[in-house]
């Protein structure tokens, strides 16, 4: 069950596995001929979502990037930032390709944009998963774009997030407190996302709005296709039980409405509550993996073509996860 609500997450959070940044945040990302990442900001209300592209640079109408930076909370409390060096930056390319437009560019390693098989963000977020993972606060706070490049790092805070975000901060539950209390999905949603998209019913965002419609299309699937499963907004146990209000009215109305097909479905497929599942050791996803997905969903939104099923992709991460936590 955790399994499942784990995967369900992150196929949400990166699009299906094929986003390695948050893309709006990271429009067109160009490799300079230097080897490094640079991305074309994007504000939400100019993006859209279908064709991936940006109607105005957010440089156009602020003269630098100042999103995801607490500057309240700088070391030891969050990596140091400011709202006015991140700016526009020359963008080195090679001689063939010197009819690309550059302008509004910033360095992906100056950013503390969404990244991560489930999503980390904000200076104090990197700070927290870089301590965490790797016990030296600088690491990912000297370079957060290893987190979109490298899949250990991207795998590695999507677990950190899993384990270690706290509901107020440093006190309180976790989603991994949350789905061992019965498969309690709808707390871990509140746990991850907090108001962002609880209550699931109130409008936020329109892309949280989507994303949290997402999330339970995606537990349907990825529970089906473990054979588990997991509950809206019950717990089996009172004490500590979060819930996501409005979730299970989502879950109630798109198999009324039928566009989540898995959900009407989903008991069909149920085998356990908490199936045994022996590892199984294969070879973890390259960055050309998932660049080569994101590629093939670019092409999808511009034709209008399927991207993958989700149940082989379920099944895919499933395994990479896996193996994870397999002693070599």
């Amino acid at each position: 069950a955790e399994l499942a609500a784990f995967l369900a997450h992150a196929a949400v959070d990166t699009h299906g596995f094929s986003a390695t940044r948050e893309e709006f945040h990271c429009v067109d990302p160009i490799v300079g001929s230097d080897g490094k990442v640079y991305c074309k900001p994007c504000k939400e209300e100019n993006y859209n979502m279908g064709t991936l592209t940006c109607s105005q640079p957010y440089l156009a109408s602020e003269g630098s990037y100042k999103e995801y930076c607490d500057a309240s909370r700088q070391t030891p409390q969050g990596c140091a930032c400011d709202h006015e060096s991140v700016g526009q930056v020359y963008v080195p390319v090679s001689t063939n390709a010197s009819n690309v437009d550059t302008n509004g560019y910033i360095a992906a390693s100056e950013a503390y944009f969404t990244r991560g098989a489930i999503q980390i963000s904000w200076n104090y977020d990197y700070y927290g998963a870089s301590l965490s993972m790797t016990g030296d606060s600088n690491f990912l706070c000297d370079n957060p774009d290893i987190v979109a490049t490298d899949p250990q790092y991207a795998w590695g805070v999507g677990i950190y997030k899993w384990m270690e975000k706290m509901t107020f901060g440093t006190t309180g539950s976790t989603a991994h407190k949350q789905v061992l209390k019965g498969g309690n999905f709808g707390g871990t949603v509140q746990v991850l996302y907090g108001n962002l998209e609880c209550p699931s019913n109130q409008w936020t965002s329109a892309i949280h709005m989507d994303m949290v419609q997402d999330r339970v299309a995606q537990i349907c699937k990825a529970g089906a296709a473990l054979g588990v499963y997991l509950e809206m907004e019950k717990c089996d146990t009172k004490s500590d039980c979060l819930k996501c209000e409005g979730l299970k009215e989502i879950f109630d109305s798109c198999q009324e409405s039928g566009s989540c097909p898995d959900c009407s479905t989903w008991t069909n497929f149920v085998r356990s509550s908490a199936p045994s599942v022996t590892p199984v050791r294969i070879e973890v996803p390259t960055f050309d993996d998932w660049n080569n997905n994101y590629q093939s969903r670019r092409s999808a939104a511009d034709t209008g073509a399927p991207s993958w099923t989700v149940l082989s992709v379920v099944y895919l991460f499933y395994c990479c996860v896996r193996s994870l936590f397999t002693a070599p």
